[in-house]
């Protein structure tokens, strides 16, 4: 169900909804707003995800060296290139 909202914007961001509407890439102001508010949701949903991941790595133990030259020798030896 679609709620009515009134937003207030600044001139640049009501420059930026009139650009997207004459493209023809949106037809209406609630089409420009709703794809904005997709994508700040979709990246807060990754940054939720890199902290998850962040808190992940922490909690798996300590760091051991790697020896880039030697890792990348045995890689090409394990898959012949």
């Amino acid at each position: 169900m679609n709620k009515p909202v009134q937003v207030t914007v600044s001139d640049q961001a009501a420059s930026f909804v009139s650009r997207e509407l004459e493209s023809g890439r949106f037809e209406t102001v609630d089409e420009v707003i709703e794809a904005g508010l997709r994508m700040l949701e979709e990246e807060q949903m990754k940054i939720e995800r890199l902290r998850e991941l962040l808190i992940e790595s922490e909690n798996s133990g300590p760091a051991h060296y790697v020896d880039r030259d030697e890792f990348l020798s045995r890689m090409r030896e394990k898959h012949g290139r």
